[in-house]
């Protein structure tokens, strides 16, 4: 602390009369300077209109959370477990696991050798979340995937090798993983929602420089078959593909869909998309993932980089009627804490806007050895953790005060550069874009200051 000494200053009578004369001011420029000073701090202040009045749209968004490998494990620290746990619980409407790897073993390590106990405590987790679950059905035992693949081959008791995780069935085992993914979905009759594969991985086609949408098709349709046939009730989405972006895109991969933000989006991928809409069997709705850097670079501002997410929804809405899912989206793996949740809350107002149907977190749970990443607790694995980072709140509010089914209002922003907003008739979400405290005031009445990158939810007057 600074302690300031204060010293005193005697002055003659004459000099300060001489001083007072000095410091008179024409009326005239008095009054131009106070228009001058308030006009500036209403130029400084966004304005914000909400029209009560008006609905915009209803929203159809609910919100996730994908599994990953660490998620709330009995082996971690128990108070941070209970923690994590209560954190999540209720939180948001869906919870996913995939079938293997990803916090599950190998349930099916031999032909015909099952082992379901990794798989049915992750199945019981999510049906006790308070959620609905939902199951990806990637992806396949290594015996589906490695042709040299044979019994005892690796030291792993589960005949695995992990290396091969994401390696797709080979074509000669396509039916065999249909056939286990209907056993997967006839044994957890809670599940009612099942994704297919995952970003068609091992499914690029390097000979005309594309992914292989006609194999994914192929194997879509041979799960959605089988699982259909053991579950009618199934609901069952595809093509789960990854939405690139390039700021100097690939000559093939040019799809006119442009902005200085993110690049472009890869025709390739959108090409995936087109196909699978031609030529699957069924489809209840259609999911894809993606994030806001692109393929050749990091983003360099991130919350402006998710109108991505905006725009490739749009596409997928004019290509279909199919509810559109966000399995994966991320605003960048290297962005700073401070900025996450304005940058996450920026991609959800997109998605709702766009009308699409979910948008699914991937690990709620920060991985061992890594730092925040767009998760919402800390690691349960050790002491004092489980404790809730901000972006946690930005979702359970959202789930809280925008779910599905919420009259969204016209809502206008006199600086969108600045300040990014959603409303319902009760209550609005607010995002400051910068570094700087932003002033607002909303329908001329409510006066709101947001501290930089804050994402806040007010209640509207």
């Amino acid at each position: 602390m600074t302690t300031l000494t204060w010293k005193k200053f005697l002055i003659a009578p004459a000099m300060i009369a001489l001083f007072a004369g000095s410091c008179k001011v024409d009326p005239k420029i008095l009054s131009a300077e106070a228009s001058l000073t308030k006009g500036g701090l209403l130029a400084d202040t966004v304005k914000i209109t909400v029209n009560k009045n008006a609905v915009l749209m209803t929203s159809s968004l609910k919100l996730g959370v994908t599994y990953m490998k660490n998620n709330l494990d009995a082996w971690g620290d128990g108070p941070s477990i209970t923690r994590g746990t209560n954190l999540l619980k209720g939180a948001v409407v869906y919870h996913n696991q995939h079938i293997f790897g990803f916090g599950a073993d190998n349930i099916e390590p031999r032909p015909g050798v099952f082992d379901w106990e990794s798989l049915d405590l992750r199945v019981n987790m999510m049906t006790a979340m308070q959620s609905t679950p939902v199951i990806t059905l990637a992806t396949a035992p290594t015996w589906m995937v490695d042709p040299d693949w044979a019994p005892g081959k690796y030291e792993d008791s589960s005949d695995t090798d992990w290396s091969k995780v994401e390696w797709a069935p080979l074509p000669e085992h396509e039916k065999d993983f249909a056939h286990l993914c209907a056993l997967v979905a006839k044994r957890y009759p809670a599940v009612k929602t099942f994704q297919v594969w995952n970003e068609l991985k091992s499914m690029w086609d390097e000979t005309n420089n594309r992914w292989d949408y006609v194999r994914y098709t192929r194997l879509y349709n041979l799960v959605y078959d089988s699982v259909k046939a053991a579950r009618p009730d199934a609901i069952i989405g595809g093509p789960y593909i990854g939405i690139d972006s390039w700021h100097s895109a690939p000559g093939n991969a040019h799809s006119g869909i442009t902005d200085p933000t993110y690049g472009e989006l890869d025709k390739r991928c959108l090409d995936v998309v087109t196909y699978w809409l031609q030529n699957k069997h069924g489809g209840d709705f259609l999911c894809v993932d993606g994030g806001v850097d692109s393929k050749d670079g990091v983003a360099t501002n991130v919350i402006a980089s998710t109108k991505k997410f905006r725009d490739a929804s749009n596409w997928l809405h004019s290509q279909t009627t199919l509810p559109i899912w966000w399995s994966e989206d991320y605003v960048g793996l290297n962005t700073d804490t401070t900025i996450q949740p304005a940058a996450l809350g920026c991609m959800l107002i997109h998605h709702a806007l766009a009308g699409d149907a979910a948008s699914l977190r991937w690990a709620p749970e920060q991985q061992e050895g890594e730092g925040n990443v767009s998760n919402f607790f800390s690691s349960t694995l050790v002491p004092n953790g489980g404790k809730p980072f901000r972006n946690y709140s930005l979702y359970k509010n959202f789930n809280t005060y925008f779910p599905a089914g919420t009259n969204l209002c016209t809502t206008t922003v006199s600086d969108e550069q600045r300040v990014m907003v959603m409303s319902s008739k009760t209550k609005i979400l607010m995002i400051n874009k910068t570094a700087a405290i932003q002033k607002t005031k909303i329908n001329n009445t409510l006066a709101v200051n947001l501290n930089p990158y804050e994402a806040k939810y007010v209640t509207l007057p």
